[in-house]
């Protein structure tokens, strides 16, 4: 039990110092969507930029299979949009005040967590076995999950651009 805690407590004392920043902002910006607010797309896209950015910087900056991996990481963003696109399929929107506004959904919470754990899961994995950036089955692995995390984003971003264009014909 000393032992699992100790490789617990090493690995939060290893992490980096921004990783804990962007948990605060994911767990800030994924209660505040809870709540009904005013939409806003340059927001929504902050947080898949940051972990875009992540993802990216890893893959290419560490992996033995750069290419490989990029591959199935845009081939697999399709089925997270699509799982998205459905999760938010039931999203209420309305115009209010001249605001285009959203009910409170935990959706996005949950999503932005998921990303979250994932990541921080693979990283931590590749941290304690590095000899994986260059297993080429993992390196498959990656790609596939962090992909497919990245299109969870993207389905929600996709039904409020079309929601907003649907709502601004009818003003």
């Amino acid at each position: 039990m000393a032992d699992a805690l100790k490789i617990v407590f090493q690995i939060i004392h290893k992490t980096p110092f921004w990783v804990w920043v962007v948990l605060v902002i994911l767990i800030k910006r994924g209660t505040a969507l809870t709540v009904e607010s005013p939409v806003s797309l340059k927001r929504a896209c902050i947080m898949p930029a940051i972990f875009i950015v992540w993802g990216l910087n890893t893959i290419i900056y560490q992996f033995g299979n750069p290419n490989v991996l990029l591959n199935f990481y845009v081939v697999s963003l399709i089925p997270g949009f699509f799982l998205s696109y459905l999760l938010y399929k039931n999203q209420s929107f309305y115009i209010k005040n001249g605001l285009l506004m959203q009910e409170g959904s935990i959706i996005p919470l949950i999503v932005m967590m998921l990303n979250f754990l994932i990541k921080y899961f693979l990283n931590v994995v590749l941290a304690t076995r590095p000899i994986l950036y260059n297993d080429f089955r993992f390196n498959i692995f990656y790609g596939c999950i962090c992909g497919f995390t990245i299109g969870l984003f993207f389905g929600g971003i996709f039904k409020t651009m079309q929601v907003k264009k649907q709502l601004s014909v009818h003003k």
